[in-house]
């Protein structure tokens, strides 16, 4: 329930809330002459009421502030409604159909998930395979981390004699070793930049495939998502 105006200003002058300015001035200067203290000096009250006319007079006065004071009080002494009662189905208006765009927008972030998270699933697949491969037929040594134009690498000497700094695999998951530890790899005797540490990478690809299940998840939900919202505004 909205409360009533806690003072109402034409009360306090006695005028009509339509009175005009002349009517609210008039009404003013009469009621000065009889309150104010120099005419009343041993009259409290009068002093009290005084200052309450003078408040409201200064509202109704101001042609701004009477103006917001108005559609307050209009507001606020509005006669309380009877709760009103939720539309049936029958009457109920439609709900305006939801954007066209809004649907394109989310079927297209959807599109680019999952086209990364598929590029996602690929590069994990194609690294397993690469690791299997080099450790089934790769030639197995020691290397040296080395930094390399800002870039780690791992430098090592082949079987032929050959020394080579090979791009440090990826690691996710472990931690790096520090620049100047040894490391087994096995190199591919063709390729001898193509290597792979004995570590485990069991980590790593365990994050990369969270990655990529996200990305298939998040594009499925939102591809789905625009596609019915595209469905509700047709």
């Amino acid at each position: 329930m909205t409360p009533k105006l806690a003072v109402d200003y034409y009360a306090e002058l006695g005028v009509r809330p339509d009175a005009s300015a002349g009517e609210i001035a008039a009404t003013y200067r009469a009621l000065a002459k009889t309150l104010h203290p120099d005419a009343r000096p041993t009259d409290p009250a009068a002093a009290e009421r005084f200052k309450r006319v003078t408040v409201a007079y200064r509202v109704l006065a101001d042609v701004e502030r009477r103006r917001d004071y108005d559609e307050r009080r209009a507001q606020r002494i509005a006669p309380v409604a009877a709760p009103a009662r939720p539309p049936s189905a029958a009457t109920a208006e439609p709900q305006a159909p939801p954007s066209r765009r809004g649907g394109r927008w989310a079927i297209a972030g959807g599109v680019l998930c999952l086209v990364f998270g598929f590029a996602a699933a690929a590069l994990i697949i194609t690294l397993q395979r690469n690791d299997a491969d080099l450790r089934r037929r790769g030639t197995p040594t020691n290397a040296t981390v080395v930094l390399d134009g800002g870039e780690r690498r791992l430098e090592f000497t082949t079987a032929a004699g050959a020394v080579v700094r090979a791009p440090e695999p990826l690691r996710t998951g472990t931690g790096d070793a520090p620049v100047g530890a040894r490391v087994q790899i096995r190199y591919d005797p063709d390729q001898p930049t193509e290597v792979i540490t004995t570590e485990d990478k069991l980590a790593r690809d365990v994050t990369l495939w969270i990655v990529a299940v996200k990305l298939l998840l998040v594009g499925a939900f939102f591809a789905v998502f625009g596609v019915r919202r595209l469905r509700r505004a047709a």
